[in-house]
């Protein structure tokens, strides 16, 4: 049996990220990496999720790769897992798109929710995003709400990049409300800060 790939150092992988996240090519159609059988985007939104769980809850949450999904987030010490399932809502130049912001984001989640409520069952949704502009996550929340079945609904979209670094916004999706956390990752990629927004 092939051994599962867990990240062990988050400011290491965030280091092997960087041409990654600066090139946005990989994220839009990147193959799985050598050693980590996750898509490149599903990796850094596993990334962002996880960083901010560690903010919220100790450095003892990672992430590991799923033979049967796309990832894992794990606690090490009581070994709970979160197995998430991944969909992009990336502004890809040749995608074709007819609805575009809030509209782009509830689409690609919806694209999930159809897939039925056993495929939802036991998963976290983490729907990736860029190029939304300004959006309003209770609309997004308000879309959703009450229709589908997986655990959490995680949205993830790049706010700002350029001189002062990328900036992220890593969104929980709940039933009466929402909550945003802003990840700022430092221009030379060694470190990051977080803040509720």
């Amino acid at each position: 049996m092939k051994e599962r790939h867990q990240i062990k150092d988050f400011k290491i992988a965030l280091k092997d990220l960087e041409p990654i996240v600066r090139n946005p090519k990989f994220l839009w159609n990147g193959r799985e990496m050598g050693n980590f059988s996750l898509l490149p985007r599903e990796i850094w939104a596993n990334w962002l999720l996880c960083v901010v769980f560690r903010h919220l809850y100790g450095d003892r949450i990672t992430f590991a790769e799923d033979k049967d999904g796309d990832g894992l987030i794990l606690h090490e010490d009581t070994r709970e897992v979160l197995v998430t399932e991944h969909v992009s809502s990336l502004d890809i130049p040749k995608a074709k798109r007819d609805r575009l912001g809030e509209e782009a984001v509830i689409d690609a989640i919806n694209h999930k929710i159809d897939k039925g409520d056993t495929y939802a069952k036991g998963k976290a949704l983490v729907v990736f995003f860029d190029g939304v502009g300004k959006w309003h996550r209770n609309k997004i929340r308000e879309a959703i709400n009450g229709r589908h079945s997986f655990e959490a609904v995680y949205g993830i979209g790049l706010l700002t990049c350029g001189k002062d670094g990328y900036f992220y916004s890593v969104t929980q999706f709940f039933k009466d409300h929402s909550v945003s956390f802003e990840v700022h990752i430092h221009p030379d990629f060694e470190n990051w800060s977080i803040k509720k927004i």
